[in-house]
């Protein structure tokens, strides 16, 4: 798996010198997507998306480039050529939200839409099917891997009843810089976060950038 590949890169920047730097990345990151505790239901998954965001999208200041460019850069003469590849792979994950279309004939992946770019993606993954329906949206990143592509182990469902929602809101940032995009997903994150802890209310007026819950 693609795991152990990142584990020396999520060492090198959440220790040390950037120990302080994970915990600024930490406000920001939940201050946009919603303040998870240890008990909630999603915590872990909600922990799992931050390190990615972390690692493959927040720029270090001073650097302007997010760890994972940055640890490209700075060790690309030393890669053999296959960790060249991998690396360099993983300089182009996909952060999105998307709807699941299909299973694959084998049973071992999905065939999932990204929202944004209307793009569809074969993920392989023998044990991440047990948990997807087909028609899911939900939030994820694709990682490119030898060949393939996986997902990262974070994952945020919306509900079924808001498609017509995060589709039109999709479709006004769409063609706006990924910037915008991220921010539209980290939003739509805090929404869901707002649905778990408030059940009774309407969920229609949780999804809606009007809410004042």
């Amino acid at each position: 798996m693609y795991q152990k590949y990142l584990e020396p890169i999520i060492e090198d920047f959440t220790t040390g010198e950037y120990y302080r730097e994970v915990y600024n990345a930490k406000l920001e990151y939940f201050d946009k997507a919603g303040i998870v505790y240890e008990d909630d239901a999603e915590f872990e998954q909600r922990m799992c998306i931050f390190m990615d965001w972390y690692i493959f999208d927040r720029d270090l200041p001073g650097v302007d480039l997010p760890p994972i460019k940055y640890y490209f850069r700075k060790n690309k003469d030393r890669f053999t050529s296959e960790e060249l590849n991998i690396y360099r792979d993983f300089c182009s994950t996909v952060h999105s939200v998307f709807r699941l279309k299909r299973f694959t004939l084998t049973g071992h992946g999905l065939v999932v839409v990204d929202l944004f770019s209307n793009k569809a993606h074969t993920v392989t993954d023998a044990e991440i099917n047990r948990g997807f329906a087909r028609g899911d949206i939900f939030e994820a990143r694709i990682i490119p891997f030898k060949g393939g592509y996986e997902f990262s182990r974070g994952f945020c469902f919306h509900p079924a009843e808001v498609e017509s929602f995060i589709s039109g809101e999709v479709k006004k940032v769409r063609f706006q810089d990924k910037s915008r995009q991220t921010k539209l997903i980290l939003q739509l994150s805090a929404m869901k976060l707002k649905h778990l802890r408030f059940p009774h209310i309407d969920i229609r007026h949780i999804y809606r950038f009007e809410s004042r819950l």
